[in-house]
């Protein structure tokens, strides 16, 4: 699973240089929505994510797409987990950062500092997947290099980069684009500094930002895999006022039985997932939007008010209208 913060500015790049048509597609053939862009504490699987990638490029027909994208992904690229990532005293406190938490912007993920001769080499393991990763793994080097250069400075450049694919014939179009040589098929994307950077201080104004931080922005934070994954699969399908099991193992690439018996070992089932996860977007949309209650009703996947004001009575003891006027701000 993968935070949507990895977008970055794709949609925007897609619309621009494809068209609105192009753009959906790229999503909806990955059985995803705009709705998940434009959400940044939902994840979506790895698998969709690369794919969105692959096809938004082959809408704009270029094969440096993906960099470009990497392009637009200034510092905080990842939202609140790169701030957290930055507050490192020195920049290898910092990398220290990223590969202890790296779970909180994509989850089985691995990020080592590896040392080669008299130089320390950043390295992110993608996960293998028999998909294609070619402009996913582009749009990740310029965000690395926009981080390093927060402790050596807007002009500094690496030795060199890492692709963790073949160079392919059109390789020269990314090539040419970046500050320093390409090493290619080294199974992981990575840049590389001479060592002695790595004590080189924070020019940035840093931001106090901590793991407690993150934790509250994370909405699964209480789960462990696999329940973690469908619970925010099912969240994500909520945000489209999607509710059924089956469309949630779809999604997930496992069969509804499948689905039944990882939430049955964890003692629970769908429906009491479900009640969890509409329990906390309720919430969110009565305190934070201007829905009326039955558009609110609407987007949670109720097909009648009534239906859902029952349901939020009993989870909070309260109506919906009690709360929302219980929970806004007087004059």
């Amino acid at each position: 699973m993968t935070r949507t913060t990895g977008l970055g500015p794709l949609p925007k790049l897609v619309a621009e240089h494809a068209g609105e048509q192009a753009l959906h597609h790229a999503f909806h053939s990955e059985g995803l929505s705009l709705t998940a862009a434009e959400q940044t504490n939902l994840f979506v699987p790895h698998t969709a994510m690369l794919g969105v990638f692959e096809r938004a490029a082959r809408h704009v027909g270029a094969r440096e797409f993906g960099l470009s994208v990497g392009q637009g992904m200034a510092f905080p690229s990842f939202g609140l987990w790169s701030e957290y990532c930055a507050c490192g005293a020195t920049l290898g406190e910092a990398i220290f950062r990223i590969c202890d938490s790296v779970g909180f912007q994509q989850t089985r993920s691995v990020v080592t500092l590896e040392r080669e001769e008299t130089f320390a080499v950043l390295r992110h393991y993608p996960q293998r997947l028999n998909v294609a990763n070619i402009q996913h793994s582009d749009h990740l080097l310029y965000p690395m290099l926009y981080f390093l250069q927060l402790f050596l400075g807007a002009h500094w450049r690496p030795a060199w980069f890492e692709l963790n694919y073949p160079r392919d014939a059109d390789a020269r179009e990314i090539e040419t684009q970046l500050p320093a040589p390409v090493r290619f098929g080294t199974g992981a994307v990575g840049i590389a500094m001479p060592a002695a950077c790595l004590t080189a201080p924070c020019t940035w104004q840093q931001s106090r930002i901590t793991l407690s931080d993150l934790a509250v922005e994370d909405p699964v934070q209480h789960f462990s895999d696999p329940l973690r994954s469908i619970v925010a699969l099912a969240m994500l399908r909520l945000m489209e006022g999607k509710t059924d099991l089956e469309g949630t193992a779809e999604l997930a690439g496992v069969s509804s039985r499948t689905l039944q018996r990882s939430l049955g070992a964890e003692g629970l089932n769908y429906r009491d997932l479900l009640d969890r996860i509409r329990s906390r977007r309720a919430k969110e949309l009565l305190s934070e939007t201007t829905l009326t209650i039955t558009e609110v009703a609407l987007a949670l996947g109720y097909s009648e008010h009534a239906n859902f004001t029952r349901a939020f009575t009993r989870w909070m003891g309260q109506s919906p209208f009690q709360y929302r006027r219980r929970s806004q701000p007087t004059s």
